[in-house]
């Protein structure tokens, strides 16, 4: 079938990995910018309050099957031709389970005491989950191979979007309002995907909801829902326990050195992401996988050591971008970029396992990191502050 010659697209890496690389880069670059913006117009404290909503959105979003595109992007670049149904059944799963955990996040916020602010950002942030089903359709276009429209609606939706949010800073808007742009973008974003769904030549008519079809999707993909999590939590752990034993301002302060090094980790996932289909396909053919595994090991240890130069000869200047407060975290941004060569190496093993379906292994060595991680957490905030959380991200996994 035609679709089989296009996903030859994905062993040359040039021009489609140019503008899928790109298409990333300008968005979290554009990001990244925005929240350098958000935190120097905004008090500590405020950008505290943002983080913890950010991190209890990723928590709820992560047991969402938000990584069913996993299962979705294998299947689909093995049995193209069984597209309307599994497409179907992926988004029955993600919608239902989006639309309870929403409400179930309602009731919960109910009993807790809060900050009437903080609870209404995360009330307002994670409306995302509703929307984010309906973007369930990319994996449809990614496996087409179709990587210059990809490019094309990444860019538009962050051109008009960091411009609505830069509006909403410079005018002194409400935090929440700024929430608010992060869901709108995502229903943009969501449109536009159904869009280009249907020009492909799909109709919503077409797809096929199947119970019995569903139920069996559900039971190969159980643990989705909690390997996510446990990468979630394994990634803001750090900020969660930081803001219970140190406050919200400190948490704020030390999301700003965590989170350069968190892009830097979802470039290697996209990349990884980028080459999940064909990795796939070459298992089914027999073909010899370790040559790519071995360059990417390779590729991982000299991303490592730049960013650890990054970090001891402009860390300083990088943190001073946030505000001359955020300073203070400039030894754990050092702790931190240690992180890369390890995380980008456990990140490419859980990719592998993906490929093998190895799926209790990988929830196996993430539950045990997060074990280690929140023992480590506990003794080590209380002794060295915000850096005891950076040692502890660096010790954990590699225990």
């Amino acid at each position: 079938m035609k679709i089989y010659k296009n996903l030859e697209n994905f062993v040359g890496l040039i021009p489609n990995f140019s503008y899928f690389f790109s298409s990333n880069i300008i968005s979290y670059v554009f990001s990244f910018f925005f929240i350098i913006l958000f935190a120097r117009n905004y008090s500590s404290f405020s950008f505290g309050q943002f983080t913890i909503a950010q991190t209890v959105f990723f928590l709820f979003y992560s047991i969402s099957f938000s990584n069913i595109h996993y299962y979705l992007n294998k299947i689909l670049s093995t049995k193209f031709e069984n597209r309307r149904k599994d497409i179907g059944s992926c988004f029955v799963i993600t919608f239902y389970t989006s639309i309870g955990l929403y409400l179930f996040l309602a009731f919960i916020l109910l009993f807790l005491d809060l900050d009437i602010q903080l609870r209404n950002i995360i009330l307002v942030l994670n409306l995302i989950l509703i929307t984010e089903p309906f973007s369930i359709f990319y994996s449809e276009i990614f496996i087409r191979g179709q990587f210059l429209r990809i490019f094309k609606i990444k860019f538009f939706q962050t051109l008009i979007f960091f411009t609505l949010k830069i509006f909403l800073v410079f005018s002194n808007f409400d935090i929440i309002y700024i929430a608010g742009a992060y869901v709108l973008e995502n229903l943009f974003f969501s449109l536009i995907i159904i869009y280009y769904f249907k020009k492909n030549g799909n109709n919503f008519s077409n797809l096929i909801f199947e119970k019995k079809h569903s139920l069996n999707v559900l039971k190969k993909i159980m643990l989705f829902p909690l390997m996510a999590f446990a990468i979630i939590v394994a990634m803001r752990l750090d900020i969660l326990m930081i803001s219970n034993f140190l406050g919200e301002e400190q948490s704020g302060i030390y999301s700003a050195a965590s989170r350069l090094i968190i892009i830097i980790l979802l470039f290697g996932t996209h990349f990884f992401q980028f080459i999940y289909p064909n990795l796939n396909r070459i298992i089914l053919t027999n073909n010899g996988i370790k040559p790519i595994y071995h360059n990417l090991v390779l590729f991982s240890f000299y991303m490592g050591v730049l960013f650890l130069f990054f970090s001891f000869f402009f860390g300083e200047y990088y943190l001073s971008l946030f505000g001359e407060e955020y300073l203070t975290a400039l030894y754990s941004f050092k702790i931190l970029s240690l992180t890369i060569f390890p995380a980008l190496l456990f990140n490419l093993w859980i990719h592998k396992q993906y490929v093998l379906s190895k799926y209790s292994t990988i929830l196996f060595f993430q539950l045990g990191t997060i074990f280690i991680n929140i023992l480590l957490n506990y003794y080590l905030i209380n002794i060295l502050g915000i850096s005891g959380a950076a040692l502890a991200i660096l010790i954990a996994p590699i225990i």
